[in-house]
């Protein structure tokens, strides 16, 4: 992301954005309700189109101007996100709701598609739940899902929007821990949460923003030992104390 501005009518949502990505980097978006967090992640699958700037993903290049349907489809086939709510389709099995997207969007045979499915179930320790509808799942458990149905479509880089925000506090860590595990599998994520002690853990670099700015970027022993904006340090103080 380079010089990324983005408006909601008079709101100025994100400033002058400057973010790069590595291929096989954890990096956690962090920062208090309201700084932009969730509509720069938006951003980067054109979820949310931009009014300034430029947007490089898996080599695709585009400009505020350049946002059209083909550009968000190329972005999409590279790009899975994971969100807050689940979006499963209710109507359809687990097995189904990870089977879709591969056979409609992609053309993946259904074979191929059922065995992918599976492949990822296990990943998310779920095999065994594959013929259930996602209303005889736990809320962690449909989380799970969802990993694994953006997983199907096997992207390049995992967008996750505060992953663990619709979640009872106890079903927090079993999704937590699935992400962690994936993140150790070398896995390109971009991740919105406010989970602090799996950023530390898992991030390679922890980025914190505030009305609508990056003010601090840093790995996690500076970012959580030495933190230099007092904004940050404030922010800090907040939640590490909760």
């Amino acid at each position: 992301m380079t010089g990324i501005n983005k408006w909601y009518g008079c709101e100025h949502a994100l400033r002058d954005i400057d973010l790069q990505l590595a291929a096989g980097e954890r990096t956690v978006i962090c920062g208090p309700s309201g700084s932009g967090k969730s509509t720069l992640v938006r951003t980067v699958n054109l979820l949310e189109p931009f009014q300034q700037g430029r947007l490089h993903v898996c080599g695709v290049d585009i400009g505020a101007e350049d946002i059209t349907r083909a550009a968000r489809l190329m972005v999409n086939r590279r790009v899975g996100m994971v969100f807050q709510q689940f979006n499963l389709f209710p109507h359809m099995t687990v097995l189904q709701n990870l089977t879709v997207g591969p056979i409609w969007g992609r053309g993946v045979s259904r074979g191929e598609a059922n065995e992918r499915a599976m492949h990822y179930l296990q990943r998310v320790g779920l095999t065994e739940h594959a013929h259930k509808r996602p209303a005889q799942l736990s809320g962690g458990q449909q989380q799970r899902v969802a990993i694994a149905r953006t997983l199907c479509t096997q992207p390049e880089v995992v967008l996750f929007d505060e992953p663990t925000a619709s979640l009872d506090p106890e079903m927090v860590q079993e999704v937590l821990q699935t992400m962690e595990s994936l993140a150790g599998d070398g896995m390109t994520m971009l991740i919105v949460t406010h989970e602090m002690g799996f950023a530390r853990r898992v991030a390679d670099r922890v980025v914190f923003m505030d009305q609508g700015q990056i003010i601090e970027t840093a790995p996690p022993e500076a970012f959580f030992g030495s933190p230099q904006s007092p904004r940050l340090k404030t922010f800090l103080g907040q939640v590490l104390t909760h």
